[in-house]
């Protein structure tokens, strides 16, 4: 059993421990509101240059969306630094370099992408976009990934062994295969607050700011000029200022519909003008409630309904749901009665 002064002792170096924890948690809320504030910044600079990125999903149909409505579905967004691009002109053609993988090396990279925060709402193109650039890198056991203070524009994707992220000589986590990290350094030049070293050999999947950027800004440039093009093919849009278009097509939303679902129900209100830009859309009327569904028409790419809502009309295109057919015939009928009984 320890003396009284070992006892003292071991409790300095207990109460110096915490002590350092309590320093490093004040650190580590320093850098959280320095991120914070960066992403605010880029949210600033995304909203700017207007590049958008929808969630990936499978359907049959998609159509572009403008809504009369003051609430509008939260559009996320990924935006790098700026690099000079004005939205009306063309942006620089990257270079971009294709790298051999595995189909399992493939499905890794796509993994870590969809599962970091930062990436995970990219669309299916762009994530493929990033797998194709990234290159391979392998790193020693003991070597540094990233160095805490340095300014790096890479990001690594980890497909074998162990990195540990440490700060101030603290360990705050170990990382393994099928991670995502840097992520940071592809939105915006910033000094890494972490070091990374590898636990032990290390095989990784590299992919630098500027490819990052390329690809973002090709599809979001490719993205607006889609729009562009299918307002343009609208005749209620025709006579509308370039600008204004401009910032119509900001407006859009894309929606994804599956096979059989309905956009538009006879009797709802319709508040959102639609553009086909892939798939078919079925227009269908029910004159009656024994009779099924008659087409009226079918939809293609560039075709365009919902027209009168953006001038706060409603429409009404596809039957109603058949209980509501069903109580207004009872309603037509009891009508038609009272009717006959006052004739009597």
């Amino acid at each position: 059993m320890g003396t009284l002064r070992d006892l003292q002792f071991a409790l300095q170096l207990k109460i110096e421990e915490l002590r350092q924890r309590d320093t490093l948690i004040d650190e580590l809320e320093l850098e959280l509101d320095a991120k914070d504030d960066l992403i605010r910044r880029l949210q600033g600079e995304l909203d700017r240059m207007r590049v958008t990125l929808s969630t990936p999903g499978s359907s049959a149909a998609g159509c572009l969306a403008l809504r009369n409505s003051s609430q509008r579905v939260k559009r996320r967004a990924v935006m790098a630094e700026p690099t000079g691009w004005v939205d009306k002109q063309v942006p620089p053609q990257p270079t971009l370099t294709s790298h051999s993988k595995s189909p399992e090396s493939q499905e890794l990279i796509r993994g870590a992408l969809q599962e970091n925060s930062l990436t995970k709402h990219l669309e299916r193109g762009q994530i493929l976009a990033l797998v194709d650039c990234m290159h391979p890198n392998t790193v020693s056991q003991g070597s540094c990934v990233i160095r805490e203070g340095d300014n790096t524009s890479l990001a690594y994707v980890i497909e074998e062994g162990k990195i540990e992220e440490t700060k101030a000589g603290h360990k705050l986590q170990t990382l393994e295969a099928g991670r995502l990290v840097g992520e940071i350094a592809l939105l915006h030049s910033h000094t890494c607050s972490t070091t990374l070293t590898a636990v032990i050999n290390c095989k990784l999947w590299v992919i630098d700011r500027q490819s990052f950027q390329s690809i973002m800004l090709t599809s979001g440039h490719r993205r607006i000029s889609q729009a562009l093009d299918l307002l343009r093919s609208v005749p209620f849009f025709r006579s509308l200022a370039e600008d204004a278009l401009m910032k119509a097509s900001d407006a859009l939303e894309e929606c994804r519909y599956s096979e059989g679902d309905y956009i538009i129900r006879h009797g709802s209100p319709a508040d959102a003008f639609f553009v086909v830009s892939q798939g078919q859309v079925k227009v269908t009327e029910r004159r009656s409630v024994s009779e099924e569904p008659m087409c009226l028409s079918t939809l293609g790419r560039g075709d365009w309904f919902g027209e009168r809502a953006l001038r706060g009309k409603e429409i009404k295109e596809e039957g109603r749901n058949e209980e509501e057919e069903v109580d207004e015939e009872k309603v037509k009928e009891e009508k038609d009665v009272e009717e006959e009984e006052k004739k009597e």
